[in-house]
């Protein structure tokens, strides 16, 4: 009986490297839920900002263009309308841009974030649909948070079973 139990013990792996294995993966899955934040946050601001309910409104002229696989990426300075001063700014156009090429747009400021490019401001011209390009990895990081869901939910069921079980009083 003790080899037995001696065969099982060995096939068990070392609490410190479960530990170790549950925190990488809590970590992964917390990078998970600010991923879905930070795409999600980029989605509703670009989509506020081209229908005008969101944002800074004023004029932005293009100053750079560069192609790129999605297409092409412009920067360029923003002017508020307010009168306020001049942003250099990613810009977010219907359709392809043109270096020298002006128009009406709202100024989104960029959100703290662990990525790149989030925390950089853009400015979203009426009718721009690259804001639509964040679905995908919202969908994608909205799944992947499900995981991390289930088990707060599993263990919030099972201290919520413990704490509301009667308790026995003592033997008499």
């Amino acid at each position: 009986m003790r080899a037995a139990e001696r065969d099982q013990s060995r096939k068990r792996p070392h609490p410190a490297v479960m530990a170790a294995l549950f925190a990488a993966l809590g970590l992964v899955l917390a990078l998970f839920a600010v991923a879905l934040h930070a795409n999600a946050m980029a989605l509703i601001d670009g989509y506020r900002a081209t229908n005008g309910q969101a944002g800074v409104p004023g004029t932005v002229t293009v100053e750079r263009a560069v192609d790129v696989k999605q297409g092409r990426a412009c920067t360029g300075t923003f002017v508020p309308d307010d009168g306020g001063p001049a942003v250099e700014v990613r810009i977010e156009l219907p359709g392809r841009c043109e270096v020298g090429q002006e128009a009406e747009a709202h100024l989104i400021e960029g959100r703290t974030s662990l990525f790149r490019g989030y925390d950089e401001p853009r400015a979203w011209a009426a009718g721009a649909k690259t804001w639509a390009a964040y679905i995908p990895p919202v969908i994608l990081f909205g799944l992947l948070n499900l995981p991390a869901l289930l088990v707060v939910v599993i263990l919030l069921n099972t201290l919520l079973k413990r704490l509301l079980r009667p308790s026995e009083g003592p033997a008499v």
